[in-house]
C-alpha cells in the first residue's frame, strides 16, 4: 500500500481542488461513496484510493485489489495530479510503508 501526500501552493486546499475537479471535469475517476472519501478510476476492477484532508493537504492512501493495480493506481493518480493541478502543487510526497500492520485476531467472547 502506497500511501501520497499532496501539499498545494499557499492559499489553496488539494482536497477541494480534487473534488471539484473529479465532481465536474473527470471523465476517468468518479467517487465510489457519498462521503466523496474513496476514488474509483474507470477500471473499477483495479481498486479504490481512500482520500483525506486536513489544514489543505490531501491525504491518499491506495487500496489495490491485486499486486499489478498498486502501480496501475498509483500511476494514473499521480498522472491526473500533475497534469490537472501542477502550477496549484507544491509538492506529492509518497511513502512506502515496510509492511502492512498485522491486525489482532479476534477473540470470541464466550
Amino acid at each position: 500500500m502506497i500511501t501520497f501526500q499532496v501539499v498545494p501552493r499557499p492559499g489553496l486546499d488539494a482536497y477541494q481542488l480534487v473534488r471539484h475537479k473529479v465532481i465536474h471535469e473527470a471523465r476517468t475517476w468518479s467517487w465510489a461513496n457519498k462521503k466523496k472519501t474513496r476514488l474509483r478510476h474507470a477500471r473499477e476492477e483495479a481498486g479504490t484510493i481512500e482520500v483525506g484532508h486536513a489544514n489543505g493537504i490531501l491525504t491518499a492512501r491506495v487500496h489495490p485489489k491485486g499486486s499489478d493495480d498498486l502501480f496501475f493506481l498509483t500511476e494514473k493518480f499521480v498522472g491526473r495530479l500533475v497534469a490537472w493541478f501542477k502550477d496549484d502543487l507544491a509538492a506529492i510526497n509518497l511513502q512506502f510503508p515496510l509492511s502492512e500492520p498485522v491486525k489482532p485476531k479476534r477473540r470470541r467472547k464466550r
